[in-house]
């Protein structure tokens, strides 16, 4: 599965977990892209976090927020 598919995947499953569930789902996709804390902390703060809080909504921008955290090596 490519890294988009996994991000996408992650978005959907914590827009319809229970909070319960939240941690898990990120773990989740952190061990299956191998990431260092860094990029942990940045998709946390920016996009995991607030889309399972509903502050984030639109998974559009969810995703693009994602993948400029993904490619950007300085994040």
């Amino acid at each position: 599965m490519d890294t988009t598919s996994l991000v996408y995947d992650t978005l959907t499953d914590l827009t319809n977990a229970d909070p319960a569930q939240y941690a898990q789902i990120r773990q989740k996709l952190y061990d299956q892209l191998n990431l260092p804390f860094d990029k942990k902390f940045a998709l946390y703060s920016s996009v995991l976090g607030p889309v399972g809080a509903g502050r984030l909504e639109n998974l559009d921008n969810a995703m693009t927020k994602a993948c400029d955290i993904l490619k950007d090596k300085k994040n």
